[in-house]
Protein backbone atom coordinates (compact mmCIF):
# COMPACT_ATOMS: atom_id res chain seq x y z
CA UNK A 1 0.00 0.00 0.00
CA UNK A 2 1.17 3.24 -1.33
CA UNK A 3 1.75 6.20 1.80
CA UNK A 4 -1.03 8.73 1.22
CA UNK A 5 1.25 12.01 0.47
CA UNK A 6 2.92 9.71 -2.32
CA UNK A 7 2.14 10.59 -5.96
CA UNK A 8 1.22 7.43 -8.21
CA UNK A 9 3.85 5.30 -10.13
CA UNK A 10 4.11 6.63 -13.51
CA UNK A 11 3.89 2.72 -14.56
CA UNK A 12 0.78 2.82 -13.38
CA UNK A 13 -0.60 6.64 -14.93
CA UNK A 14 -1.80 5.35 -18.39
CA UNK A 15 -0.19 7.09 -21.26
CA UNK A 16 -2.15 5.88 -24.21
CA UNK A 17 -6.18 5.79 -24.45
CA UNK A 18 -7.03 2.01 -23.46
CA UNK A 19 -8.55 -0.18 -25.96
CA UNK A 20 -12.53 0.77 -26.16
CA UNK A 21 -11.72 4.04 -24.34
CA UNK A 22 -14.48 6.65 -25.74
CA UNK A 23 -14.46 8.02 -28.66
CA UNK A 24 -13.51 11.97 -27.49
CA UNK A 25 -11.57 13.55 -24.83
CA UNK A 26 -14.18 14.01 -21.41
CA UNK A 27 -14.06 17.67 -21.10
CA UNK A 28 -13.14 18.59 -17.38
CA UNK A 29 -14.08 21.96 -15.79
CA UNK A 30 -12.64 23.63 -13.05
CA UNK A 31 -14.43 26.10 -11.36
CA UNK A 32 -13.00 28.95 -8.61
CA UNK A 33 -14.04 32.02 -6.91
CA UNK A 34 -11.71 33.94 -9.37
CA UNK A 35 -10.08 31.58 -11.26
CA UNK A 36 -6.20 32.78 -10.46
CA UNK A 37 -4.92 29.87 -8.29
CA UNK A 38 -6.53 26.65 -7.42
CA UNK A 39 -8.60 25.98 -10.63
CA UNK A 40 -6.17 27.53 -12.94
CA UNK A 41 -3.57 25.19 -11.77
CA UNK A 42 -5.75 22.31 -11.67
CA UNK A 43 -6.39 22.94 -15.52
CA UNK A 44 -2.69 23.05 -16.42
CA UNK A 45 -2.13 19.97 -13.84
CA UNK A 46 -4.96 17.78 -15.74
CA UNK A 47 -3.73 18.86 -19.32
CA UNK A 48 0.17 17.94 -18.76
CA UNK A 49 -0.83 14.52 -17.54
CA UNK A 50 -4.02 13.42 -19.08
CA UNK A 51 -4.37 15.34 -22.19
CA UNK A 52 -4.85 12.68 -24.32
CA UNK A 53 -8.37 11.39 -21.99
CA UNK A 54 -9.36 15.15 -21.15
CA UNK A 55 -9.89 18.62 -22.57
CA UNK A 56 -9.27 20.36 -19.40
CA UNK A 57 -10.45 23.93 -18.36
CA UNK A 58 -11.02 26.37 -15.65
CA UNK A 59 -13.21 29.44 -15.14
CA UNK A 60 -14.31 31.82 -12.22
CA UNK A 61 -17.51 33.28 -10.63
CA UNK A 62 -15.81 36.61 -10.97
CA UNK A 63 -12.13 36.73 -12.80
CA UNK A 64 -9.01 37.88 -11.79
CA UNK A 65 -7.05 40.34 -14.13
CA UNK A 66 -4.34 38.14 -13.85
CA UNK A 67 -3.30 34.80 -12.43
CA UNK A 68 -1.48 34.57 -9.02
CA UNK A 69 1.87 34.97 -9.82
CA UNK A 70 3.21 31.71 -7.47
CA UNK A 71 0.83 29.62 -9.29
CA UNK A 72 2.52 30.55 -12.55
CA UNK A 73 5.77 30.38 -11.23
CA UNK A 74 5.26 26.95 -9.46
CA UNK A 75 3.31 25.81 -13.03
CA UNK A 76 6.36 26.81 -15.01
CA UNK A 77 9.03 25.34 -11.82
CA UNK A 78 7.29 21.97 -13.24
CA UNK A 79 7.84 22.19 -16.54
CA UNK A 80 4.54 22.66 -17.21
CA UNK A 81 2.77 24.80 -19.94
CA UNK A 82 1.57 28.17 -18.90
CA UNK A 83 0.77 29.53 -22.35
CA UNK A 84 -2.95 30.82 -22.71
CA UNK A 85 -3.22 29.95 -18.89
CA UNK A 86 -5.61 33.13 -17.64
CA UNK A 87 -8.62 33.43 -15.63
CA UNK A 88 -12.02 33.28 -17.68
CA UNK A 89 -15.47 33.88 -17.00
CA UNK A 90 -17.73 31.01 -15.89
CA UNK A 91 -20.71 32.13 -18.34
CA UNK A 92 -18.14 31.57 -21.44
CA UNK A 93 -18.78 27.61 -20.56
CA UNK A 94 -22.63 27.93 -20.51
CA UNK A 95 -23.32 29.63 -23.51
CA UNK A 96 -24.27 27.98 -26.82
CA UNK A 97 -21.37 26.59 -28.80
CA UNK A 98 -19.06 26.30 -25.50
CA UNK A 99 -17.01 22.81 -25.38
CA UNK A 100 -18.52 20.18 -23.81
CA UNK A 101 -18.54 19.66 -19.91
CA UNK A 102 -19.18 16.47 -18.76
CA UNK A 103 -17.62 16.99 -15.16
CA UNK A 104 -17.23 20.13 -13.04
CA UNK A 105 -15.25 20.41 -10.13
CA UNK A 106 -15.34 22.74 -8.10
CA UNK A 107 -12.27 24.13 -5.95
CA UNK A 108 -13.69 27.45 -3.52
CA UNK A 109 -16.56 26.85 -1.22
CA UNK A 110 -18.22 30.39 -2.99
CA UNK A 111 -18.10 28.47 -6.36
CA UNK A 112 -19.80 25.17 -4.57
CA UNK A 113 -22.27 27.21 -3.13
CA UNK A 114 -22.47 30.10 -6.19
CA UNK A 115 -23.59 27.17 -8.74
CA UNK A 116 -25.88 24.90 -7.12
CA UNK A 117 -27.88 23.63 -9.37
CA UNK A 118 -26.51 25.81 -11.83
CA UNK A 119 -25.14 23.58 -14.00
CA UNK A 120 -27.03 22.83 -17.77
CA UNK A 121 -27.19 18.77 -18.90
CA UNK A 122 -25.41 16.74 -16.30
CA UNK A 123 -22.31 16.86 -15.94
CA UNK A 124 -20.24 15.01 -13.14
CA UNK A 125 -20.26 17.37 -10.05
CA UNK A 126 -17.47 17.20 -7.61
CA UNK A 127 -16.23 19.85 -4.41
CA UNK A 128 -12.17 19.52 -4.18
CA UNK A 129 -12.24 21.74 -0.92
CA UNK A 130 -8.67 23.84 -1.20
CA UNK A 131 -7.27 26.81 0.69
CA UNK A 132 -7.30 30.01 -1.45
CA UNK A 133 -3.63 31.03 -2.16
CA UNK A 134 -4.79 35.21 -2.63
CA UNK A 135 -1.86 36.59 -0.82
CA UNK A 136 -4.01 39.86 -0.06
CA UNK A 137 -6.43 37.60 2.23
CA UNK A 138 -2.97 37.26 4.45
CA UNK A 139 -2.08 40.34 5.04
CA UNK A 140 -0.52 39.72 8.54
CA UNK A 141 2.27 37.77 6.87
CA UNK A 142 1.38 34.79 8.81
CA UNK A 143 0.78 32.53 5.38
CA UNK A 144 3.79 32.65 3.05
CA UNK A 145 2.02 32.34 -1.08
CA UNK A 146 4.34 29.83 -2.21
CA UNK A 147 4.38 28.07 0.76
CA UNK A 148 0.48 27.66 0.48
CA UNK A 149 0.76 27.41 -3.49
CA UNK A 150 3.56 24.31 -2.71
CA UNK A 151 1.12 22.72 -0.71
CA UNK A 152 -1.73 23.07 -3.12
CA UNK A 153 -0.09 22.12 -5.90
CA UNK A 154 0.79 18.95 -4.01
CA UNK A 155 -2.89 17.93 -2.88
CA UNK A 156 -4.29 18.62 -6.75
CA UNK A 157 -1.49 16.54 -8.19
CA UNK A 158 -2.04 13.40 -6.33
CA UNK A 159 -6.13 14.55 -7.28
CA UNK A 160 -5.11 14.80 -10.37
CA UNK A 161 -3.26 11.59 -10.77
CA UNK A 162 -6.50 9.70 -9.14
CA UNK A 163 -8.75 11.33 -11.70
CA UNK A 164 -6.62 10.19 -14.67
CA UNK A 165 -6.85 6.68 -14.33
CA UNK A 166 -10.49 6.82 -13.15
CA UNK A 167 -12.28 4.45 -16.08
CA UNK A 168 -14.15 6.15 -19.35
CA UNK A 169 -17.35 3.65 -18.70
CA UNK A 170 -17.34 4.96 -14.89
CA UNK A 171 -17.18 8.93 -15.58
CA UNK A 172 -19.97 8.52 -18.27
CA UNK A 173 -22.05 6.02 -16.32
CA UNK A 174 -21.77 9.11 -13.44
CA UNK A 175 -22.83 11.42 -16.20
CA UNK A 176 -25.63 9.83 -16.93
CA UNK A 177 -26.79 9.56 -13.99
CA UNK A 178 -30.18 10.70 -12.44
CA UNK A 179 -32.76 11.22 -9.61
CA UNK A 180 -34.86 8.98 -11.24
CA UNK A 181 -32.60 5.78 -11.25
CA UNK A 182 -33.14 4.16 -8.13
CA UNK A 183 -31.04 1.05 -8.81
CA UNK A 184 -28.05 3.34 -8.83
CA UNK A 185 -25.48 4.29 -11.44
CA UNK A 186 -26.27 2.76 -14.90
CA UNK A 187 -23.18 0.53 -16.31
CA UNK A 188 -21.95 1.43 -19.69
CA UNK A 189 -20.34 -1.38 -22.35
Amino acid sequence: MMPPDSRLPDDMIPHQPPRGALERRLGVLFVGRVNAGRSLMAEALLRHHASHRFDAHSAGLAPAAAPNPHVMERLAMEGIATAGLAPKPLNHFMAPGAPPVDIVITVSELAATGMAGAWPGQPVTAHWALPNPDPALYPDASVDGRTLVDAIFQDLQRRIDVLAVLPARCLVALSQWDDDDDAGLRTVG
